[in-house]
């Protein structure tokens, strides 16, 4: 008995769908295991707008991730800006991370860090961060990021942090990132490198 038109179609679409869709997971598995690595380290020119302080400030920021096991890893950055009015401050951070599967392109994370940050006046304070967020291959060699960081240190404040790499290569991106929060943002551009 000949099964009706629309069916065979209907059946067709589908596992035309299913192909493409194993044949996405498949490079999309393939480019994050090209791209991202959990071993790297950066450096970007950051521009920053702190509207709660009336300050306007850039500098530049370190950072740097080392794997641990596959799963867990290491990160922490160094940031020093300065500005008008008065403006600057150095801040030091460092933490742990762990990793998981999202999908074939993107791994889910969170991490914990402590960070101290040294105004250029006024008083130091030391707090913790919290994050979550995804980090995957969005198209090809593009690898995109987006991350709710929370900060204890001076008035708790909650940040969205934004970001995208295009790789050159498996070792050197340029990279490009945002952060949003209650207080100001933040634009930083710069350059990283898996090792």
């Amino acid at each position: 008995m000949a099964l009706p038109l629309k069916v065979t179609h209907l059946t067709i679409a589908v596992c035309a769908f299913s192909l493409a869709s194993a044949a996405y997971a498949d490079r999309g598995a393939a480019l994050k295991d090209t791209y991202i690595s959990y071993n790297h380290s950066g450096l970007q020119y950051l521009e920053q707008d702190l509207d709660d302080y009336d300050c306007n400030q850039d500098g530049l920021r370190a950072y740097g991730n080392v794997d641990i096991d596959g799963n867990w890893y290491g990160l922490g950055s160094v940031t020093d800006v300065s500005g008008n009015k008065g403006c600057g401050s150095t801040t030091l951070s460092a933490g742990a991370g762990y990793r998981t599967a999202f999908s074939p392109s993107f791994d889910l994370y969170g991490t914990l860090s402590v960070e101290h940050t040294s105004p250029d006046h006024g008083d130091s304070d030391t707090g913790l961060i919290a994050s979550a967020g995804l980090r995957g291959i969005v198209y090809n060699n593009i690898e995109g990021k987006a991350e709710v960081a929370h900060h204890t240190a001076f008035n708790d404040t909650t940040a969205l942090n934004l970001g995208a790499n295009y790789w050159f290569t498996q070792t050197i991106a340029a990279t490009l990132d945002t952060s949003l929060t209650d207080e100001g943002n933040s634009i930083a551009a710069g350059a990283r490198m898996n090792f």
